[in-house]
């Protein structure tokens, strides 16, 4: 890949927009590290989420540039709108140990349109304005939310894995803040442990999508965001559908060491996320969609194994072996994604093993992944 022509073609493409402001008057020409955290009415949560980025090594925030996009729709209620007004207010008497850049996508003139407007969008404006000024293809992109706190090490130990393993993107370990509300607090730890759970399932069974999709847990070097694609645009499950594309182009390691807690409210921001799911649980004590058999994943893991090892064989001499081993919901799962035209083009594009299960997976991806679990499931 060429990286500067990928590069330029992605900031014609992506970061032609003239919809937000930015406040500010930075020190420095580039920087290693960004923080991009949207910011929605968050005027209770920002500052200890600040806060705990100040707490971080002294040496780390020097070449660090924490990125907070203020947002909200032209159609957003005057309570939404004047939280925004009182953050960004606050904001700019704030001091801190990093620089602080605020892109103003909430005010009457720069507000997003409601087509638009959303935590993908979010993301993505603070993202994309942050590769412009990045030292290399290196530079790291870290992903937060406005209610998360990062651990006192989280810079310095994604840095030296970063350097050290020279890798192009990862997801941090995490735990949910403690709620003082009892039930919540049973729910969020049940749910952290389905989500690593399905997490580990996943790559048990050979598929590199095992890790969990959570916008705060996200990090990347400027080089990957580039070539996947950018961040998506989607007003929920945006941080799904960034790191399957991001999988598709380099592995996405998964760091052990807890150093991301994201908030356990159960405020309904957007569907399928966090407070969506802590509302389910305090209506019916349970999580609905979330809870797949032993014997799917098993299923799951015996498809990809015939797949490993008949990438050579004709089609015909595959789907033999996929009905002697595979129950008939997979079979006709996969018959309904069409897999043997995607197996002919597969065999014919791959120059070797390697190349045929790169394609394979790009092909059978997280999405397709959940969608077969869920099939399995009913």
């Amino acid at each position: 890949m060429d990286y500067n022509k990928t590069f330029n073609k992605y900031l014609k493409r992506e970061c032609s927009y003239s919809y937000s402001q930015v406040e500010s008057s930075l020190k420095l020409k580039t920087y290693q590290t960004f923080i991009v955290i949207p910011c929605y009415a968050e005027l209770d949560y920002l500052f200890q989420t600040l806060d705990s980025i100040n707490n971080q090594d002294i040496k780390s925030l020097k070449s660090c540039l924490v990125v907070i996009v203020i947002n909200n729709s032209k159609s957003d209620s005057i309570e939404i709108i004047d939280n925004n007004q009182k953050t960004y207010d606050s904001l700019k008497s704030k001091k801190y140990n990093f620089e602080l850049l605020i892109i103003d996508c909430f005010s009457q003139k720069h507000a997003l349109d409601s087509k638009i407007a959303g935590v993908g969008m979010a993301r993505k404006i603070g993202l994309d304005y942050c590769i412009q000024l990045a030292e290399n293809k290196k530079s790291l992109l870290c992903s937060l939310d406005a209610d998360t706190i990062i651990h006192p090490d989280y810079l310095e130990h994604i840095k030296l894995k970063f350097d050290k393993e020279k890798f192009g993107a990862c997801v941090v370990n995490f735990k949910h803040q403690k709620s003082k509300d009892l039930m919540i607090e049973n729910g969020i730890r049940k749910y952290e442990k389905i989500l690593k759970n399905i997490a580990e399932n996943i790559s048990s069974a050979g598929s590199p999508y095992g890790y969990v999709s959570l916008g705060s847990t996200i990090v990347c070097t400027v080089k990957s965001y580039v070539a996947c694609g950018g961040m998506s645009k989607k007003k929920a499950t945006e941080d799904f559908y960034f790191l399957q594309a991001l999988a598709k182009y380099t592995e996405i390691k998964k760091f052990k060491k807890i150093l991301v807690h994201p908030s356990s409210r159960d405020n309904q921001r957007v569907y399928l996320g966090t407070g969506f799911r802590m509302k389910e649980y305090k209506k019916t004590n349970k999580f609905k969609d979330l809870h797949y058999s032993k014997e799917s994943y098993q299923s799951l893991k015996d498809f990809i194994s015939i797949v490993n090892l008949s990438w050579n064989d004709k089609y015909n001499i595959f789907y033999e072996k996929l009905m002697q081993t595979s129950n008939k919901k997979t079979v006709d799962f996969l018959i309904e994604k069409k897999i043997e035209h995607v197996w002919y083009k597969m065999q014919q594009n791959a120059k070797n093993k390697n190349q045929f299960m790169l394609f394979f997976h790009q092909w059978f991806d997280a999405l397709m992944i959940i969608q077969l679990l869920k099939k399995l499931n009913n």
